[in-house]
Order: C-alpha cells, then structure tokens, then sequence
C-alpha cells in the first residue's frame, strides 16, 4: 500500500485525530473494498481492502485518538502516517485535541479543508446573460482562475443573446477561452441557425428549462432547430410520484428518443413526489425514486439528477454548490440519500481491466504512425469542416487523433455511455485546447443525433458490444446518422500474438470478424475497404501498474499494483497486434 498523494501531515505523537461526524462508511455488498462518505463536503473516498485498514478508520470515530497510540498499535508506520494525511487533506479527520471539536471548530475545520483542496477543483462560473454585462466582464469571469472552468450560461430567451453567443463562440473557437464543459440554460430556445452554429462552435450543450414531466403536450419551438444543428439538448423536468411507474417513465423515454434530445435533467423536489407527506417518506423510498433515475439513464445514456451534486463533485473534481441554508428536513435527508446511493456507482464504473489513463501511454495502445484511420483519413471520406462521430469513443484517443483530419472548422462528437471516461476525455481535449472535439454521454445504440446530419462515424476496440448482442443495433445507428454517400468504419483487434510462437495466438474474441462482417450486411450499406493491419506492441514490463488502472474515487492509500510482468512478454519477445478495419458507404438513394 501507499499513500494516495495528499500532502504529507507531519503529527506529533501527543497530537489527537478524530473522524469529522458527518463521515460514514457505506457497506457495498459483495465488495472487496468499502467506501466513505462525507455528506458535508459531499465526497467519496475508496478505503481498498486490506488487514485493518478499515478497522483504523473506524477507530477514528468518536473520541480524538492519540497519534503517537496509533503509531504503537499499528506496525508500518509509514502507512499509517499515509493514510492519516489522506483523511486529514480532504476532511474526512481533523487534527484535534483530547476533546472532540465543536460544531463551530468543525465548521472551520471543514472549511480549511475545502479551501485547501480548491486548486485541485474545477471552477464553477454561472453567468447571467440577461444581465447584460458587458462581454469583457464575462470574458473576465471566464478566465479568472488558472484551470479551464465550467461555464454555466443562463437566460430567459436564447434569441436575445445572438451577438453575445456569437462573439463567446468566435473567442472560444479560436482557442482564447477554455472550457471543459459550457452549459446554456434557457425557458425558450427558439433561435435562428446562426445561433445554433455559435452554440455548436462553443461546444455547448442547452438545457431547456420547464419540460413536462413525462413528455411536454406538443411541440418545444427552438428544438428541432437546435437538434438539426447538432447540438447537444437536454430537458430539464420535475417529475412527480409517476416517476415509479414503469409506464410513465416509457413515455418520457418515446418522447426522448423521438426528439433525439441528448438526455434528462431531473429536478427532484419533495414536495413534488411525495406532496405533504415528507415527514413519512423512508430511505426505501429514497431509494425507488433514485433506482428510477437509472432504469431512465441505462435507457437513454444519459439521465441525472439536477440540484445534487455530481459525479465530479462527489470525485473532488469540481466546486460544489452548496444547498441552501434552510432546507426542509426530507430535502436534507434526500440529499444525503443521493450521496449514500451514488458514491457506490460512480465506484462501480471503475474496472479493474489495465488500460491507458492518460494520452501520454496511449501510444502503448496503438502507435499513432501505426493507427490506420488517423493516417488514412481519406477512407472515410474526411476533410476539413467534415462532421464525424465516434461511437463508444471512451478516453477520446480515436476522436484526438482523427481532429486535424476535420480542421478547426470540422466537428468530431464523442459519445460514450461512461461518463466518468467521458469527463476524463473532455478533460485531455481541454488540455490540448482542441475546440472541435465535443464528449458528451450517450448509447451505441441509441445516438441522440438526427437522420442523415454526419459525414462519418467510426467504432474502435468495444468488445463488449458485440458480445452483448449491440453490434447490429450499433451498425444500425451509425448507417442512420450518416448522410448518404457518407461512411462508417469499425475498427477491432483480431488476434494478438508472438512472432516466436505463431501456432499459440491469443485471440481476444474469436468471432469478431463474423459478427462484423455479419452487421455490414446491411441493405443501406456497401462495404468499400477491408484493411487487415498490424503493429509491433511496446513492451510495458517493468512500467507500473497503478498508472494504467482505472480510478476515479480518492484513495484512502493506493495498492501497490507493482511493475507488469508475469504473464507479459519479456522485452526481448516480440509481439504483434493484427486489427482489422472495415469501412462501408451508405448508399445514396
């Protein structure tokens, strides 16, 4: 085990540590590892499995302990100190003295530990266009702080604001304002097409607010516009008690998809599902209206809950915003409900698989001198301005790569139904400052684009859908987004294999090729290119494994994953990937 990288607290042995009151330890069934949730801070952190790991940090609760007693009773020092600074930094304990802190000391304390963790934090900057500041003051609030923020744009009517929206897109298109996420926020989004191009350009995705619950009456003006444009659109609604009826939540999900809107923001007020009955509502009815939120989100890919925090928040990755002072009791306790239900999902979307975490490894993946579709944009028929989705787009390396092939003025749409990969794949498009590349959660099979509005789409090494049965409904999709004349193109690994040991290759899924092949037989698509190419693999033996391992909660300490080796060549074997590569033209009618 070691330490998970908070600053190093340098303790007394007469010093005392206490666990803040408000950290609990969720039980995570059928789980190695267990979980701590702070309902002040709104943070989760992963306690990982080892002897007496999690004893320790029970013992912490209550009554302060004495430094120099744990020292005593516990033999490697050097964890111990390790994991004593993890809890410290991000306030889940305090460094106190014999007696327990006050509420008034645990509120400073809490907040030292806030502010301490803020320039790990993305920014949160709301701005009010109705406001009418003048676009140097915006600009101001935009680029005050050192890491890109996310924006959130608020206003009444989005037709008042063109000029504004126009000159933000034009800044932000030309690389001088970053964001890792814009949100526009507005009652009426009717608006003409070069609106639609600025929220395009700014990367924006536009949350309509006063949405129906489950499905508005009639039309919403503006938002076909908006969806023929490609813009990414969300409706924001306040569902009722209905929401647990599995009828009612097919209504909202027809009326979504028939829309292609992009996904749901969903207000839950108390008052509105429970009515005046809060002071009788339970945790299981917490619960069935929190289990109601996923059977909407594993359905369109892309369904939250509003007024919560959210995933990042929960990760530490972005400011909070704090509730009101004065909440009613159910809307305290539902709110501390939603952070007992999701810290154990956002945990659960991590997998233990070994995979690249950052772009700097990623040409351990797949060189990029070796990658076809980068190399050969011109099989996807791709020039600057072209439009292209990359389906199941993960981290963003396929949708990194192919971005010269679309120029600044081109556009590359990522959708992946993860959205911790896809808040890490904004995050490295932010980093590198690219502006035509938008991530934003989605299904394979259930793209929230328009028929015909993209010149390609491309699939990359998504095993798991063909084994599940989604490739066909994925080739589907893709061959309905792309315009005719337009093209697509699956890429999969075939076989992996040593140069010394033809006869023993290592297949990952044998039937790739059939079930590709098979999902091409389509009666709008004819195949145009067959490539069967390969690459040497750089040896990773000797690398460490930690780096290569999905995690998205903090750590109370890090396993010590070691080097890789075992079951991976020696650096003197040579290994060869063989992928394959199949592009198809959508016929023209």
């Amino acid at each position: 085990m070691a330490a998970a990288g908070a600053p190093r607290q340098d303790l007394p042995d007469d010093a005392f540590v206490v666990l803040d009151p408000a950290v609990e330890v969720l039980h995570v069934e059928a789980a190695e590892f267990s979980l701590l949730c702070h309902s002040d801070l709104e943070m989760g952190m992963v306690v990982p499995p080892g002897e007496g790991i999690l004893d320790f940090v029970k013992s912490l609760m209550g009554v302060p302990v004495s430094v120099g007693a744990l020292r005593e009773e516990y033999d490697d020092r050097e964890l111990i100190d390790g994991m004593l600074s993890s809890l410290i930094a991000r306030g889940f304990a305090h460094a106190s003295s014999r007696e327990a802190p006050s509420a008034g000391e645990l509120a400073r304390l809490r907040a030292a530990a806030y502010r301490g963790l803020a320039p790990a934090r993305r920014r949160v900057v709301a701005i009010d266009l109705d406001a009418r500041a003048p676009l140097e003051q915006v600009r101001a609030a935009w680029t005050a702080g050192d890491t890109a923020p996310e924006v959130v744009l608020r206003c009444s009517r989005l037709s008042d604001h063109a000029a504004a929206l126009g000159e933000l897109a034009g800044q932000r298109h030309d690389g001088g304002l970053r964001a890792h996420h814009v949100v526009v926020r507005a009652h009426d989004v009717r608006c003409e097409p070069g609106v639609c191009e600025s929220l395009l350009r700014l990367g924006a995705a536009v949350e309509v607010e006063g949405i129906r619950w489950p499905a508005p009456d009639g039309v919403i003006p503006g938002l076909a516009e908006l969806v023929r444009h490609r813009v990414a659109t969300h409706a924001i609604m306040r569902p009722d008690a209905s929401i647990l009826d599995e009828r009612e939540r097919d209504r909202a999900v027809e009326w979504t998809r028939r829309e292609f809107v992009s996904g749901l923001c969903l207000r839950l007020d108390p008052g509105v599902l429970w009515g005046g009955a809060g002071d009788a509502v339970t945790e299981d009815d917490f619960a069935r209206v929190f289990d109601a939120v996923r059977a909407l989100d594993t359905l369109l890919g892309d369904a939250v809950v509003m007024d919560m925090p959210s995933d990042e928040v929960l990760q530490g990755l972005t400011e909070r915003t704090p509730p009101p002072a004065e909440l009613p009791d159910v809307a305290r306790r539902l709110r501390r409900a939603y952070l007992r239900w999701r810290i154990p999902i956002v945990r659960a979307t991590e997998w233990p698989q070994w995979w690249p975490q950052i772009p700097d490894v990623e040409h351990k993946w797949v060189r990029p001198e070796d990658d076809l579709l980068p190399n050969h944009p011109e099989l996807l028929l791709l020039r600057p301005g072209s439009a292209l989705v990359d389906v199941a787009g993960g981290l963003g390396r396929v949708a990194r790569r192919l971005a010269p092939a679309v120029g600044r003025d081109g556009v590359i749409i990522s959708i992946e139904f993860r959205r911790s990969l896809t808040e890490r794949a904004r995050r490295f498009a932010c980093e590198r400052n690219l502006t035509n590349l938008q991530f934003r959660p989605g299904l394979a099979e259930r793209l929230p684009l328009p028929d015909s509005s993209v010149d390609a789409a491309v699939n990359e090494w998504t095993g798991p859908i063909w084994v599940l049965g989604l490739g066909p409904a994925m080739v589907n999709e893709m061959t309905r987004v792309v315009r005719p004349g337009g093209r697509i193109a699956i890429t999969h690994r075939l076989v992996q294999l040593t140069l010394d040991a033809l006869d023993q290759p290592w297949v990952q899924y044998k039937d790739i090729y059939k079930w590709v092949r098979d999902a091409f037989q389509h009666p709008q698509l004819t195949i145009v290119a067959e490539r069967v190419w390969g690459q040497t693999v750089p040896s990773v033996v000797g690398e460490n494994a930690v780096y290569w391992r999905e995690q998205y909660m903090p750590r109370l300490v890090t396993p010590d994953f070691g080097t890789f080796g075992g079951d991976a060549p020696d650096p003197g074997v040579t290994v060869v990937d063989v992928f394959l590569t199949l592009v198809a033209e959508r016929v023209r009618s």
